[in-house]
């Protein structure tokens, strides 16, 4: 009679020990890893689970703030192999590296006694944001920055320098059309004008930020160097990079504007400025900086003397308007600003054009500076 009380007592043990025993591995991967922030992106997620026993399963996928995924899960019955998958869908709020979200799997025994976490073998797709660059709608502020310098074949156009005018060709706005050289030759013609480039642009971002602004500035910053470096690279011309410890040396092409990117990507506030490296020879130096801090005043007016040109940009209040938005006075002056304004004078005798932009200013009034 042993064996009558044994065998109930053996299944019970059984179902009791089978969650224990469960046993998978867990993915979470995205069809593109890199990103603009607001971008659609796609993704799976995939769990695998070995089950000796029947056991209830429990799922938990955790949801991201960052990438604005919602949490989502499932629950099942599952024997002898149990798969699940999901459809990701995300969206990166912002600029930053984030990892796609992580599963929990809980295993229940058929009474519902006992439930214990699978330990599960997971591989996470990381996501990297790069920061949200915004299209330089003036020609003014493309040439400001980017193509100063003498007439070139390619580049940019210069609207105040006209070369001539020739004959129409499909594709040629309208507003360029020349009434005067049309009735004279009897066809369609357009003004045509010269084009200019620099060598190249050298980009370094001052990372020191200050005081609450600091995070904001960061965002901003970051922003404006991805957008002047990919319209420098639109423009066929060389772009480099230093922000803190980073950089990227002069190049061309969609692979090394990436790589620059990525840099800004994971660019992170420093207590400290570091030293203006010295740019290549002949290309056209763009400082962006919170507030000029000695040591950046100092690199910049020694960066002179290899640069074609430098230009200062200080953003004292962290942020600016970008093209179409519409914000509140500012008032008074840091006194980062207030020594800026002091310097401003020495700086663009030797050569260094100062741009201040205030929180209440549109980017494109620095074409007009």
């Amino acid at each position: 009679m042993l064996w009558f009380w044994l065998l109930p007592l053996g299944l019970l043990a059984a179902i009791l020990l089978a969650p224990s025993l469960v046993r998978g591995s867990a993915s979470s991967r995205a069809l593109k890893r890199r990103m603009f922030p607001h971008r659609s992106g796609t993704g799976q997620v995939r769990v695998a689970l070995e089950c000796p026993l029947p056991v209830y399963v429990r799922l938990e996928r955790e949801g991201s703030g960052p990438l604005s995924l919602l949490p989502n899960g499932a629950n099942a019955l599952a024997w002898p192999r149990w798969e699940w998958e999901e459809a990701l869908l995300f969206s990166p709020r912002k600029r930053g590296e984030y990892p796609l979200p992580r599963i929990r799997v809980f295993a229940r025994d058929l009474l519902g006694l006992r439930e214990v976490e699978v330990r599960v073998n997971q591989e996470s797709d990381r996501v990297l944001a790069y920061p949200e660059a915004f299209g330089l709608l003036s020609p003014d502020l493309r040439l400001t920055l980017l193509a100063d310098g003498p007439e070139a074949r390619g580049g940019l156009e210069d609207p105040s320098r006209f070369a001539g005018v020739r004959a129409y060709t499909p594709g040629d706005p309208l507003s360029r059309l020349h009434w005067k050289a049309t009735a004279h030759h009897g066809k369609p013609m357009v003004r045509e004008f010269a084009r200019v480039r620099s060598s190249g642009v050298w980009l370094h971002l001052d990372l020191h930020a200050q005081g609450k602004q600091g995070a904001i500035y960061l965002e901003h910053a970051t922003a404006l160097a991805a957008s002047l470096l990919v319209a420098a690279e639109e423009a066929n011309l060389a772009v480099g990079l230093s922000a803190g410890a980073g950089g990227i040396g002069l190049g061309r092409g969609a692979l090394h504007l990436s790589r620059i990117l990525e840099v800004l990507a994971r660019a992170n506030p420093e207590q400290q400025a570091r030293p203006v490296p010295i740019p290549p020879p002949g290309v056209n130096l763009l400082l962006v900086t919170q507030e000029a801090s000695g040591s950046v005043i100092e690199g910049a007016l020694r960066a002179r003397a290899r640069a074609s040109r430098v230009h200062l940009i200080a953003l004292p209040e962290g942020f600016y308007l970008k093209p179409g938005e519409k914000g509140r006075p500012v008032f008074g002056k840091t006194e980062g600003v207030l020594r800026l304004l002091e310097k401003r004078k020495l700086l663009e005798a030797e050569g260094v054009r100062v741009h201040i932009l205030r929180g209440n200013e549109n980017i494109l009034r620095i074409a007009d500076l």
